[in-house]
């Protein structure tokens, strides 16, 4: 990971770096460019209306924001979203339909995702990095 310097992180990544999970914090700190996909924000945001301190955590996901790279949706990622669902559904391995939206980002930046979501190994070609 440390090659290239990008890692991109999953929803659960910024929580357990919120949280101050040791190992998540230290592949975080260390990286030299966080990519925060932006159906990542997406989740974030929802969760942080959905909780019972709304503006403190909004503020919390704005800063983390600010410090990252935040990767859109473009054509390129959306072709990418296209075929990585198409081998899913071919291959029998579906998996919830933002991650291959991150997946399809992660894939198109070729940079490694910190995430703990185990579904991701039926991406083909995706790097992803488990603590």
């Amino acid at each position: 990971m440390k090659a290239s310097g990008r890692l991109a992180v999953d929803t659960n990544a910024v929580i357990a770096y919120r949280e101050g999970i040791s190992e998540v914090c230290t592949l975080i700190d260390e990286a030299d460019v966080i990519i925060l996909p932006v159906t990542v924000l997406g989740e974030l945001l929802y969760g942080a209306l959905n909780s019972a301190k709304t503006e403190k955590n909004e503020q919390v996901i704005q800063i983390f924001a600010a410090y990252s790279l935040v990767m859109q949706v473009d054509e390129a990622v959306a072709t990418r979203y296209a075929k990585v669902r198409f081998n899913l559904k071919k291959n029998g391995t579906p998996i919830p339909e933002n991650d291959i939206w991150v997946a399809a980002a992660c894939l198109e930046l070729e940079v490694p995702l910190l995430s703990r979501d185990g579904h991701f190994k039926y991406v083909e070609g995706l790097d992803v990095c488990n603590w």
